[in-house]
């Protein structure tokens, strides 16, 4: 994954899906714990931020091995291809780039729910996931608001409670000192950044501190006709922007 990401750093403006049959290395960059490979998952995480800092969004996404998989089947006779002794450096077929995205598309069929420990946080922020008003979520926005968003909603941001997760803070502790600097204690609970919630604050007095109001994500108790308010949403991606807490140092 690190080598394909290093070929991908020259890019800008693209929407980068890494596609893995790896159930154990995806399991790894959405849950990372202290493991071997940890210096390969700090790589990957550097580089996805160097990407997203050239206006690209970057997503892992796993997809069971099976037979009838096109997308894997190509990507194995490519590989075994350039493997061979005798292979020489072809030039990409102009339609590679769309035929692959096809191909990825038709296998993404659609599902009620998301797969088993797979994106615990964002679970407990949406439970309509995976869902359609995502893409009300995010088509709207720029490159840096969406991925403030990204961070916010997969848990997978620049705060010391996941970047300790993999190793690539020294503590996981908040600067505040007070708690483990996790997205739920940034947005709602760390006293440096109090004066920045105004806006966050006047948008409900029912649902202050409920992740899910303020991430565009459905709660449990939430009842069949709820939407996400974009208001709230938007409110908390320019707190995050405010701070600063959540950019590429």
């Amino acid at each position: 994954m690190a080598h394909t990401l290093k070929t991908l750093v020259g890019l800008k403006d693209f929407r980068i899906t890494l596609i893995t049959s790896n159930k154990a290395a995806a399991l790894t960059l959405k849950n990372p714990r202290q493991q071997s490979g940890q210096e390969f998952v700090c790589q990957i995480y550097k580089l996805m931020t160097r990407l997203q800092k050239n206006g690209n969004r970057v997503s892992v996404r796993w997809i069971p091995t099976s037979e009838d998989n096109n997308l894997l089947r190509l990507a194995k006779e490519q590989a075994r291809d350039a493997t061979q002794e005798d292979a020489v450096v072809q030039k990409q077929v102009p339609r590679m780039k769309s035929t692959t995205l096809n191909i990825a598309r038709s296998q993404a069929t659609p599902s009620s729910e998301l797969p088993e420990n797979i994106g615990r946080h964002s679970r407990r922020v949406d439970t309509a996931l995976p869902g359609k008003h995502t893409r009300q979520l995010y088509d709207r926005l720029s490159w840096k608001e969406a991925s403030v968003l990204a961070q916010l909603r997969t848990g997978m941001a620049r705060l010391n409670g996941y970047l300790f997760r993999i190793n690539a803070a020294e503590t996981d502790q908040c600067a505040c000192g007070q708690a483990r600097e996790t997205v739920d204690h940034f947005l709602f609970r760390c006293q440096k950044w109090t004066a920045y919630r105004t806006e966050m604050l006047q948008c409900t007095h029912t649902h202050r501190s409920n992740m899910s109001f303020f991430l565009g994500g459905k709660s449990p108790s939430d009842d069949q006709k709820w939407t996400p308010n974009l208001e709230a949403v938007r409110a908390s991606i320019r707190f995050a922007i405010a701070t600063g807490r959540l950019e590429a140092t």
